[in-house]
């Protein structure tokens, strides 16, 4: 699908459900701390704000737009995604504030989310929009993480240390071998990507929040330079950590 038809997807959806929904759709991407999304009652992605790219590692919202969950995350976190959106479809009751385990961005934080059905001028149902933000766990890792969570813990923990996939393994009393086919079965990644996400997750904090140069927020998350950190950043997110702060700064 281009870029023009996903564009056009997107607008004849707007139009389905109601004139209201692309201004509430402008207000949402003047947000910068909730997350928000529209689906259609297919499933699949109408509208993204830029918060919501940024947890989910999302280059703009229109690479987003006319696929569905499981085109985007891991298993477990997409079918919790999709299970919640059928259940407001199906009721056509909105889910308030509910305790999301299952954060886009592979951390240990939690989601607080509200799902809300959408209907047309008909009162037939066109899909859902969710708000959520997140917060932090209080007990570590999501139990979904079994046996690995000991390991997800360590990572979030020690994000800046020198992490070896041999003493990750150690850990949990497994060969890397072994230990690399679970962590990938699970999280649908493999665990030195992993460590990279939430490497670039603190990464992306303090380039919204302090004005720390770019040379020591990459020292102090781990990566080995500037142009080591600047090299991913700009591969995982489309952007440099620069021009990710610029528009940071200016929303």
């Amino acid at each position: 699908m281009t870029r023009k038809e996903r564009k056009h997807i997107q607008s004849a959806f707007f139009k389905k459900a109601r004139i209201n929904t692309a201004m509430f759709k402008a207000v949402m991407d003047a947000m910068p701390n909730i997350a928000f999304y529209m689906k259609d009652a297919d499933g699949r992605i109408m509208a993204l704000n830029r918060r919501n790219c940024d947890f989910c590692n999302i280059h703009d919202e229109l690479d987003a737009v006319g696929r569905r969950s499981n085109d985007l995350f891991p298993r477990t976190l997409a079918d919790d995604y999709i299970s919640l959106d059928k259940a407001v479809r199906k009721t056509r009751r909105p889910l308030i504030a509910v305790r999301d385990r299952y954060p886009a961005d592979k951390s240990n934080d939690c989601n607080t989310k509200s799902i809300f059905p959408l209907f047309d001028e008909d009162g037939r149902l066109v899909g859902t929009t969710c708000l959520y933000y997140k917060t932090p766990a209080v007990d570590g890792a999501p139990d979904w993480h079994g046996r690995l969570k000991p390991i997800t813990e360590y990572v979030n923990a020690h994000y800046a240390d020198n992490i070896t996939i041999d003493g990750l393994a150690a850990m949990i009393g497994t060969s890397p071998v072994n230990f690399r086919r679970q962590f990938t079965r699970t999280f649908g990644t493999s665990p030195g990507h992993y460590i990279t996400t939430i490497r670039l997750n603190a990464v992306r904090r303090l380039l919204e929040t302090t004005d720390k140069l770019v040379a020591d927020i990459a020292v102090e998350t781990g990566f080995w330079d500037q142009s080591h950190l600047t090299k991913l950043f700009k591969r995982e997110r489309g952007m440099t950590p620069g021009e990710y702060r610029r528009r940071h700064r200016s929303a």
